[in-house]
């Protein structure tokens, strides 16, 4: 074919797995070895070895490179367990873990409402605090002399109270 060029196709291998595939012994198994899981999370691989210890997460399947290899399920009950983070204990992550496998739901929400119940109180306790020092920096700014007011008072002997 004179005047036409043919054009030449290069196609790149590689043997890099996609992400959710393992190559081994010359077969793909789909799902996320340890650090795929924990950056999907945001957490480190030890975050996702402690979560198993405490029995947060089922122990993963292993392939025959002893590469612990996790299925989607468990990238999604991770993200859950995150919730630690808003202020759930691992109990609480826990026993809500449980519930859900149980179906029930009226239980998961008395537990959710203990914790709002304990948030609530925590906030109240805070804002006492955060008005107690906004009360103390007041003082400093309006004090007159080298000495802090607000460190006197605490330097300060406690009375008893009726002296």
């Amino acid at each position: 074919m004179r005047g036409v060029r043919a054009l030449a196709t290069r196609i790149h291998l590689t043997l890099d797995s996609s992400p959710g595939f393992i190559l081994t012994m010359g077969r793909m198994i789909e799902g996320l070895r340890i650090g795929e899981l924990a950056e999907r999370a945001g957490v480190s691989r030890d975050t996702v070895r402690f979560y198993e210890r405490k029995g947060l997460l089922p122990r993963p399947r292993r392939i025959a490179a002893q590469y612990r290899v996790y299925d989607e399920e468990t990238a999604a009950r991770l993200h859950f367990i995150r919730g630690q983070e808003i202020g759930l204990t691992l109990e609480d992550i826990r026993e809500l873990l449980r519930l859900h496998e149980l179906q029930e739901c009226r239980r998961v929400a008395e537990r959710l409402r203990v914790r709002i119940d304990a948030i609530d109180a925590k906030i109240a306790l805070l804002r006492d605090f955060r008005r107690q020092l906004a009360e103390s920096h007041d003082r400093c700014e309006k004090a007159h002399s080298e000495s802090c007011p607000v460190v006197l008072d605490l330097a300060a002997p406690v009375r008893k109270k009726g002296s």
